[in-house]
């Protein structure tokens, strides 16, 4: 009789996603800054990342070691001695956090312009001016468009979200951008953290902008975003600043530039 011996190999696997580095998601925002890093802010080591920590690396005169060792780390000004207050999931936090949807020779040309200027400000102060009379802005009607938008951007309603925008719209890192492409952003978004909340936390700021019919908006708010459908980590909290460029059109205000940046804890 021939013994027949079965072998079985059990594999357990795991759910739990990769634990997002707070070091890794500095650097990827300060690269992202200077045009070296396209992809996803979301604490997670990359090839895309390394590659462009070589790339900065290299311009610098550093060890070229594609991580953030201390020499690379002090130049980008990553906080590596406190660790930060809150600990954000493995996933885009911010909108602005997907990967940047940029056409590849656009890319390509920021990339080189960002290894030619790797200190170069990504985010100038604007002129501090009154808008011009003939735009009728008053600091109260500024400041009900902001609040009426983050007020809509806590519900599941997207046509409501949208409306905000004209476009093309200069949005966040991916470019103009017509309202399909925002329409399909904002809902995943949504499906990404579906219970969302919103506070200001300075007054909105007002400014002239080099064109006569537009101008600039700047203000600091709180968010607290949160997901049932993720295991771990499910919550997400922080500020932000943000800069807006509006246009009157018509009678209604529209965003034609938006812009936004964490702020480190």
């Amino acid at each position: 009789m021939r013994a027949i011996v079965f072998f079985c190999f059990v594999v357990i696997g795991t759910a739990a996603s990769l634990q997002a580095d707070e070091k890794i998601r500095q650097a990827q925002e300060e690269l992202r800054k200077r045009n070296l890093y396209f992809g996803n802010v979301d604490g997670q080591q990359s090839s895309e990342l390394s590659g462009a920590l070589k790339r900065y690396q290299t311009r610098k005169g550093f060890a070229v070691t594609g991580s953030v060792d201390d020499e690379t780390a002090t130049s980008l000004h990553i906080q590596t001695t406190a660790a930060s207050t809150t600990s954000l999931p493995d996933v885009p936090v911010l909108r602005s956090d997907s990967a940047s949807a940029l056409p590849e020779e656009q890319r390509v040309a920021l990339e080189k312009q960002g290894e030619q200027n790797l200190d170069l400000s990504p985010t100038p102060a604007p002129p501090a001016e009154s808008p011009p009379p003939s735009q009728n802005l008053t600091r109260e009607r500024v400041s009900k468009f902001v609040e009426d938008y983050l007020r809509d951007a806590e519900t599941d309603d997207i046509a409501a979200q949208v409306r905000y925008f004209a476009f093309p719209v200069e949005y966040f890192v991916h470019g103009g951008k017509d309202e399909g492409f925002v329409t399909g952003d904002v809902r995943d978004y949504v499906k990404r953290w579906p219970d969302r909340k919103y506070a200001l936390t300075t007054p909105v700021s007002f400014f002239a902008s080099g064109k006569e019919d537009e101008t600039n908006v700047e203000f600091t708010l709180a968010f607290d975003l949160r997901s049932k459908a993720r295991p771990t980590k499910n919550k997400a909290v922080g500020h932000t600043k943000n800069w807006w460029t509006l246009r009157l059109e018509g009678d209604e205000l529209k965003i034609v530039a938006i812009r936004e940046q964490r702020l480190r804890e």
